[in-house]
């Protein structure tokens, strides 16, 4: 069904809801405003019941599919607090039409009050405002369509349960690569021994594939662990990206965290995805490090590209914590953190140029 409507049914749903239920708040706040020996009242009144018990259904359906959108959709941090502020108008909107129907059927012998057609009218613009929101999340964020607009937040904690979140909308255009992470390509050096460290120096050429592989990756290492995931998020392989994280993985970008698979599934994977789907890699290097079943890899890698409208170049990090299983290994944690690099320099000189931009700032008092 997801892939035939995007991003679920809540589009289709809330469409009747507005219509539905503004206009039966307006036909029944005129049936109790007319005068009684109005010959339509009493059929205005009765489209309006009729109207009122369908908006509501339909507005059922609406609140269960945008649950749905609210925990599966990929979104930025702007957009979450937009879609948040959406499901805090919805949701005693639609409890306000919910008590107005048991009112009506409570009453459904005579005729609406003055005070029935006032409620009315005010759920009526507790609707308005609704829609309004939900219209701001298709055209002013561009949620659930084919192109996401550029991400302008810097992150969030996507824990909806309690409601906080930490956004940075002056975060630069490439930092909302914050949810997207390297993908390893190019030629590799690979000395590994047991128990010994190995470091890597590989290089890739710029546009590469996003799946092309280092060419001397030994199967069942750590490091090949390392560049079976980002391949696996670079092809849009969920079911491969599963495999390798463990249930109760711990991931820390953008000073928020995700504390499962699940919870990674749900939120930031298919975004994700989508980044460096569109963008190349290369990687400057590559250290890790067995300790018994243990171990951790080390990746720094840069970033180019296109996505969303918006020029990428940074400069990424990523530590990887590994478990042995077997013959292979599973990431129990992962943490990410990105650079953005000055336009038009190569690393070494955007480097460079931001330490001594440090050097520069820390002679001056403040």
């Amino acid at each position: 069904m997801d892939n035939l409507i995007e991003p679920n049914l809540h589009p289709i749903f809330v469409h009747f809801v507005v219509g539905l239920l503004f206009t039966s708040a307006l036909a029944l706040a005129i049936s109790a405003f007319a005068p009684a020996d109005t010959r339509w009242r009493s059929t205005l009144q009765a489209a309006g019941d009729w109207m009122l018990g369908l908006g509501i259904l339909a507005a059922l359906g609406a609140v269960i599919a945008g649950f749905d959108a609210y925990y599966s959709v990929a979104h930025d941090g702007p957009s979450h607090e937009a879609m948040t502020t959406h499901r805090n108008w919805a949701l005693p909107t639609a409890a306000a039409f919910i008590s107005l129907g048991i009112w009506r059927w409570l009453k459904r012998s005579e005729r609406p009050g003055a005070l029935f057609g006032l409620a009315g009218l005010a759920a009526a613009a507790l609707l308005t405002v609704t829609a309004w929101w939900g219209g701001a999340l298709v055209f002013r964020h561009g949620l659930g369509v084919e192109s996401l607009p550029a991400a302008t937040g810097e992150g969030h904690d996507h824990d909806h349960g309690d409601g906080g979140h930490g956004h940075d909308e002056t975060a630069a255009a490439e930092s909302e690569s914050e949810h997207a992470h390297d993908q390893s390509s190019g030629d590799q050096e690979h000395a590994h021994d047991g128990g010994t460290p190995s470091d890597h120096a590989r290089a890739s050429e710029e546009g590469r594939s996003p799946t092309s592989a280092p060419a001397h990756s030994a199967p069942g290492t750590p490091e090949a662990t390392a560049l079976a995931f980002h391949s696996a998020l670079a092809s849009q392989d969920e079911a491969q990206v599963r495999s390798l994280l463990a249930e109760d993985v711990l991931i820390l970008e953008s000073g928020s965290a995700e504390r499962s698979l699940e919870q990674y599934a749900s939120h930031h994977m298919m975004s994700d995805m989508a980044f460096l789907s569109s963008v190349s890699r290369e990687t400057l290097s590559q250290t890790a490090e067995i300790f018994g079943d243990m171990a951790w890899v080390a990746t720094e890698t840069v970033l180019r590209g296109r996505f969303n409208e918006r020029e990428i170049a940074v400069k990424s990090q990523e530590s990887l914590v590994m478990r042995r299983e077997g013959e292979s290994w599973i990431i129990e944690h992962v943490h990410w953190s990105n650079s953005s690099l000055q336009n038009g320099l190569s690393v070494e000189e955007s480097d460079r140029q931001g330490s001594e931009d440090e050097h520069d700032h820390a002679d001056h008092d403040h």
